[in-house]
């Protein structure tokens, strides 16, 4: 996989989020270009919601949590989002920012350096939560057969 293989399929699950939330708030709308606060923000809650996504969670059993790229905080340590939806490849999770943090400090977990992939300048420092543990902080757990 490279940077930008990731990067579309990142994409089209933003997409995917947004599609979804404005069911419930048609004035959702995906934030364009960079932004390291939020994805999607909604007007109708005056929040923003963070969309990740892991095709690998299935094979490694872990949810990736981004802390810093290139020696800057990002992910996790970056966020304004009050929410994240978090998608895997058979799964939506609904999950607090502030839960994250807290998962992370209880478990006392420490982030692991993952060299640059291809495409990528810098490396970065990821937590890699089991999904299991993950799922004991999430609010909601979404299961989405038949996707691609």
């Amino acid at each position: 996989m490279s940077f930008h293989n990731d990067l579309i399929f990142g994409e089209k699950q933003e997409l995917f989020v947004l599609e979804k939330l404005r069911l419930k708030y048609p004035k959702a709308y995906k934030v364009e270009g960079y932004c390291k606060e939020w994805d999607i923000f909604i007007p109708e809650k005056d929040m923003g919601v963070e969309v990740k996504s892991d095709r690998m969670s299935t094979v490694t059993g872990n949810v990736a949590i981004e802390y810093s790229y290139g020696g800057e905080p990002s992910g996790i340590e970056a966020t304004k989002a009050k929410w994240w939806a978090y998608v895997t490849e058979d799964k939506l999770y609904w999950i607090k920012a502030k839960k994250i943090k807290e998962c992370i400090k209880e478990n006392k977990l420490k982030p692991k350096e993952i060299p640059a992939a291809k495409g990528e300048f810098n490396g970065k420092l990821l937590y890699l939560i089991k999904e299991t543990l993950f799922k004991e902080y999430t609010t909601v757990i979404e299961k989405l057969n038949g996707r691609d």
